[in-house]
């Protein structure tokens, strides 16, 4: 009996298989990338816009909100500061009334 391994019949030289840039793992496709891969790395962009939009938009939302304000504060009649619920006395000068 041999004990050496065989030897293949067929050496081809193989090509490396392509690698898919955006993910890194081997891809089949025509292109050397997947078409999900594809379709993320063009949405790239847009979708950076769209997160930017947002949030200025949400930033401006803030701002037009601030006229409202939680139950633990109130409002200054004199300068319009907020102040907690407590507080009888503004940084203005203003006294509130003692019976509310």
């Amino acid at each position: 009996m041999c004990y050496k391994k065989p030897v293949p019949l067929l050496l081809l030289h193989v090509p490396p298989s392509r690698l898919c840039p955006v993910c890194g793992a081997v891809s089949y496709s025509r292109g050397g990338i997947h078409p999900q891969c594809a379709q993320q790395q063009a949405d790239a962009p847009r979708m950076k816009r769209v997160r930017a939009a947002a949030k200025i938009a949400e930033r401006k939302g803030k701002a037009a909100d601030s006229s409202t304000f939680s139950y633990w504060h109130k409002r200054c009649p004199q300068c319009q500061a907020q102040l907690h619920l407590r507080k009888m006395m503004c940084v203005c000068g203003y006294r509130f009334d003692e019976k509310r």
